[in-house]
């Protein structure tokens, strides 16, 4: 399931400036309490800066995941690494037989049956 080829990761990017933003966004409180001698308005301004970036970059990934073909599904998860199609079906027909079996065939309940929260009530 490793074997799908590998991309640039723009979203692990956003995460990462994310994580930066709110370094700085401490930053910015310290120095609007008095805590650091230096003006706020440059960790403001970098805040602002690097959450626009970040959603920037998760906004590409996406915009990327939607520009493949069919075969391969990218996910705007940061720690996900893109997978084919097949690879996915594979997984499910072998550690997911349940699940695919009800999607194929649902269970249809009796109309008098209630659900498990009317019996509980």
């Amino acid at each position: 399931m490793h074997n799908a080829s590998s991309s640039k990761s723009y979203a692990f990017a956003g995460y990462l400036v994310m994580l930066l933003g709110f370094l700085f966004l401490g930053l910015f409180v310290v120095s609007l309490a008095g805590g650091i001698g230096a003006p706020a308005w440059p960790f403001g301004l970098a805040v602002a800066v690097l959450f626009a970036l970040s959603i920037a970059a998760f906004r590409l990934q996406i915009t990327l995941s939607e520009q493949h073909s069919d075969d391969m599904i990218i996910s705007s998860d940061p720690m996900t690494p893109p997978l084919r199609r097949a690879d996915v079906e594979q997984y499910e027909r072998t550690y997911r037989r349940a699940r695919v079996a009800a999607v194929e065939a649902p269970a249809t309940a009796p109309a008098d049956e209630g659900t498990r929260l009317d019996r509980a009530a």
